[in-house]
């Protein structure tokens, strides 16, 4: 046994010289493991061989590959100082990393290397005002992009609260950049209502498009634009512009009663109301403005629509048999886009007969364990990438139907809660066993599909879209329902979130 341990010892040496740690380890393991004298004083060694080789990784610009062979030297020396010099050099390259993100007005990727450095177990002093800066950062651009100004300027004078002198400049830069944005906003939107007051619909599509550009997430010129187009459909108005300009685009037709708009930049304090127009009415979308269906999803319904629950939240729902999860880019090819460290097509989630089978040859991990391929059971924590994670669940134990859950702070381009995976039903209700829980619900509300699309079922009296119905009705996409106890629009989502 001895000659044995001394001739894997040599050719453990061998492979360090060569830089081959990882060799050298596995040749060592079985002998450390039952403490063999010459395989346990190699261990040092092997460590020095992961330190060495990371330290040139670092030197050719390449810190994920140092971080990998510091931890492996880290979890075989853990008090070799010399790591812990490689340590502090890491932590300040990653450090300078988060500074340059936000410099450059990219919060998102300072957030993503923050996340790794703190699964690397890094730490400095900086990294919690640069994490918290960076959220409120991206708090801003999403209070922004639905309209309110005057909560963006707010999150963002708490983050450069948060930082040094040098990076402020980047907060203020885009503070000055909003303020430019709300001033067109606050003007188009004033143009949009006095259009709409005097029903004049190519105006009030042509002041929406000018808000679209500084502010695309905001609900309520969106309501505004749905009725602009309804009107011009049935013929009224002054005029019929191109619909081919506004294919695609996202609509909804409930009516928030007022708004407030701020008379002055980012003083939320001073506002007026501006009444609806009594001239004004909900009408239902034009059949050219709905989207076509995909595969598998019934004929006038699209593959994906938002549902707005007033007082409760927002959910993406996505109505085919696959879900595709990625990257948000501009017209990606995913169901479910990610703000996170995520490929353009991560990964893929099918319901079959088998259950909810996730495939992925990317990096995913089930429940910690790196997975290509699972089938998901309620509970499971399913990570794509490095950071970001989503919580599986079945709540309804009488229905396939899914919601995920987001809880690693990572967002979609919309402000929703989760992400709802439609089988046959849908059921909002007052008890915690439901896809959605609606507290103040007088019972169960529950979408189900049809032959022809879908449909609505709730105990009582209620309207889609001004019209009124009992125990049941059509749901048709976009709408707005209301009845005593509940309210939510349906928006379609196009090519993009």
């Amino acid at each position: 046994m001895s000659l044995t341990v001394w001739l894997t010892v040599r050719q453990a040496r061998e492979a360090l010289r060569t830089g081959r740690p990882e060799v050298a380890r596995k040749l060592l393991d079985p002998f450390v493991s039952h403490g063999h004298k010459r395989a346990v004083a190699a261990v040092p060694e092997v460590a020095r061989g992961y330190r060495l080789r990371g330290e040139q990784a670092l030197r050719r610009d390449d810190p994920n590959a140092a971080w990998d062979d510091l931890l492996a030297a880290e979890s075989l020396a853990p008090t070799d100082p010399d790591a812990a010099a490689l340590r502090a050099t890491l932590t300040k390259l990653g450090l300078a990393e988060c500074r340059a993100a936000l410099l450059a007005g990219n919060p998102l990727h300072a957030l993503h290397t923050l996340a790794r450095l703190k699964q690397r177990t890094a730490f400095h002093p900086e990294f919690e005002g640069f994490e918290s800066a960076a959220r409120e950062w991206v708090l801003a651009i999403e209070l922004a992009d639905r309209g309110d100004f005057p909560a963006a300027a707010a999150a963002l004078d708490r983050g450069k609260s948060r930082v040094r002198p040098d990076v402020a400049a980047a907060f203020e830069r885009f503070a000055a950049d909003l303020t430019r944005r709300y001033d067109r906003c606050r003007s188009a939107v004033d143009r949009l209502y006095q259009a709409a007051e005097r029903h004049g619909w190519t105006d009030v599509l042509r002041a929406a498009d000018e808000v679209a550009e500084v502010a695309p997430d905001h609900r309520e010129v969106r309501n505004m634009k749905a009725r602009a187009w309804a009107a011009l459909q049935s013929g009224g108005g002054n005029g019929v512009p191109a619909p081919s300009s506004h294919a695609g685009e996202v609509v909804e037709l409930a009516w928030s009663p007022t708004r407030t708009v701020d008379p002055a930049p980012f003083a939320p304090t001073m506002t007026y109301p501006i009444a609806r127009p009594a001239s004004v009415a909900a009408a239902p979308a034009p059949q050219s403005a709905r989207p076509v269906s995909s595969p598998g999803v019934p004929v006038g319904l699209p593959k994906r629509f938002v549902l707005w629950i007033d007082g409760v939240g927002g959910y993406l729902v996505c109505l085919g048999q696959r879900v595709g999860f990625g990257q948000a880019t501009a017209n990606g090819p995913v169901d479910v886009p990610l703000f996170a460290d995520v490929s353009r097509l991560h990964a893929e989630l099918t319901r079959d007969a088998e259950g909810y089978v996730l495939e992925s040859g990317r990096e995913v991990a089930v429940n910690g364990r790196a997975a290509t391929r699972a089938v998901l059971a309620d509970g499971d924590r399913v990570t794509l990438g490095s950071t970001c994670q989503f919580v599986f669940r079945l709540p309804v134990a009488i229905s396939p139907s899914a919601r995920l859950e987001l809880v690693s702070g990572h967002r979609l381009p919309l402000a929703v809660d989760g992400v709802l995976l439609m089988a046959e039903n849908l059921i909002l209700g007052p008890e915690a066993a439901a896809h959605v829980h609606m507290p103040d619900a007088a019972g169960n509300v529950v979408l189900y599909r049809t032959r022809d699309g879908l449909g609505i079922r709730c105990p009582g009296a209620f309207q889609v879209d001004g019209r009124p119905h009992k125990d049941r009705g059509g749901l048709p996409i976009p709408c707005c329902v209301t009845a005593d106890s509940f309210s939510f629009t349906a928006e379609p989502v196009g090519p993009r979130v």
